[in-house]
């Protein structure tokens, strides 16, 4: 038995399968019966049930999907239990569960073994169609609960943890194709989202209780994989067919925590606006970005020694990274964005009572791009790799800006790069363009840390020397620009006089 790269997702997408009517549409329940263990033998799994057919049902009785891990001596098994498939008279099969739905996960591994059990229940509803080999799975509910009711660690009863989900209005489908590749696609939404977690400690007085809801989620993936063994190379997953794209939104996020740790209770409380999220991945490059809007963050008790009040505009990331080598540059990218950050006034009043400094909200914002030629395929390196992997071609500074407490500085530049050169700078190719700066209020600032003894005037003497070296003044009120340069000769300039 082996494990392919198509079973990184099968329990998933079983799983999915029990939850998944299309109006195109010509399958049995034995087609949909024998997609499934297809599926599990294509992804290096064994699957083992007792079937029982009366008329327009196939009877599916003790699923047990069985998942070898070799290198670790172990096996887990998922025990879907019972289920029926029920064909519908219209070419369609409704997957058929029982009420309270219990979905067990064990492993027998040696260094730490576990079980847990899930049980499922509420309306919910699935229809198979499609063809054989290309099966369209259509679900819903309009409130679908799932509940931790036995976890068991090293063959020890966990107690006083309770942990469950609540769905509303969930829709979705999702399809199944089999062949040379799999291929996978879906799109699903949740009108609400709700995740319990409750936590005593039996003998003390520990306890933790947390709660987390989205709402307005909507999802959409597509993967394919394709039908390689890489249990001894995951670099065999990385071939021209794979991909895996999707990503999630949202209308809205609230988390609460409260805790005792046994020396005093506190609360963590975070929410949020739209967020979102996008992958996208092959064996080319891969891609990841996300954000969230109007977030506020709030924390009392426990360690803190005052209640802590942080607020947001915007938070977003991303970056984008060739994986595969290649003669020709490719392009990378990374951003980061923390827009209108303020924290509350009591926490200001701590080293600023007599609101000296301004209290506009922060903000940073970054912003690379570049080329460069990868020489080895990345996915293939290891945590032993010592080679370098590539060549740093060019790099851009698309934006730098920082505020902060009435000062800023913003930049922009773009630099190309000699690897014939690993010499003048001490093995690191050789640099040539420049960056221009501009930097307002920092004197102003100074001053003002200075008369709140927050900043030695030893210290601001020191820091206004080294800005005059860097920096001249520019058009505007306590307004500083600087052009950092590096010639074809590797000479570092600032503003046209000569450091290095």
């Amino acid at each position: 038995m082996h494990i392919s790269a198509s079973g990184v997702f099968s329990t998933t997408a079983l799983a999915t399968v029990l939850f998944a009517q299309s109006a195109v549409a010509d399958v049995s329940a034995r087609d949909v019966w024998q997609h499934w263990q297809d599926y599990m033998a294509a992804s290096g799994y064994s699957i083992e049930a007792t079937e029982a057919e009366d008329g327009n049902t196939l009877s599916i009785s003790d699923m047990k999907v069985l998942m070898a891990f070799p290198e670790d001596e172990a096996e887990a098994v998922v025990d879907f239990g019972d289920m029926a498939l029920v064909e519908n008279g219209d070419g369609t099969v409704s997957v058929v569960l029982p009420e309270n739905k219990a979905v067990s996960v064990s492993s027998d591994a040696t260094e730490e073994s576990f079980a847990i059990t899930l049980t499922l229940n509420g309306d919910l509803s699935t229809v198979v169609s499609g063809k054989p080999e290309a099966l369209t799975y259509t679900y819903g509910a309009s409130e679908a609960t799932i509940d931790v009711t036995e976890l068991v660690v090293d063959d020890e009863a966990v107690e006083g943890i309770d942990i469950g989900m609540v769905l509303a209005g969930v829709t979705g489908m999702s399809e199944l194709i089999l062949g040379e590749d799999t291929t996978n696609r879906g799109t699903s939404e949740i009108e609400s989202f709700t995740l319990n977690v409750m936590a005593r400690e039996p003998e003390g007085d520990e306890a933790l209780d947390a709660v987390v809801t989205l709402s307005g989620l909507k999802a959409q993936a597509e993967s394919t994989l394709p039908d390689v063994d890489f249990d001894d190379d995951a670099a065999a997953l990385f071939t021209d067919t794979f991909s895996v794209t999707g990503g999630y939104t949202y209308d809205g996020m609230t988390a609460e925590l409260t805790y005792n740790d046994g020396r005093a209770p506190g609360k963590f409380a975070l929410s949020s606006g739209k967020g979102d999220l996008t992958l996208d991945m092959n064996s080319k490059h891969v891609s990841y970005e996300g954000s969230a809007t109007d977030t506020n963050f709030s924390g009392a008790g426990g360690e803190l020694p005052i209640p802590v009040d942080v607020t947001f505009g915007e938070f977003s990331y991303g970056f984008d990274v060739p994986l595969s080598a290649s003669e020709e540059a490719q392009d990378f990218g990374l951003k980061l964005a923390l827009k209108d950050f303020s924290v509350s006034e009591l926490l200001w009043s701590m080293f600023d009572p007599t609101q000296a400094l301004p209290r506009d909200p922060a903000t940073l914002i970054v912003d690379i791009a570049g080329k460069g030629t990868i020489l080895t395929d990345l996915f293939t390196l290891d945590e032993n790799t010592t080679e370098v992997p590539g060549e740093l071609n060019n790099i851009s500074l698309n934006e730098l800006r920082l505020t902060l407490a009435g000062a800023s500085v913003e930049g922009a530049g773009d630099f190309v790069f000699d690897n014939s050169d690993l010499e003048t700078f001490d093995g690191l190719p050789r640099p040539e363009g420049a960056v221009d700066l501009t930097i307002n209020g920092v004197n102003g600032l100074m001053d003002t840390l200075v008369s709140m003894g927050l900043l030695p005037e030893d210290q601001a003497l020191a820091a206004r020397f080294m800005m005059g070296t860097f920096t001249k003044p520019g058009a505007g009120e306590d307004t500083l620009t600087s052009k950092i340069e590096v010639n074809e000769k590797g000479h570092v300039m600032a503003n046209g006089q000569r450091l290095r």
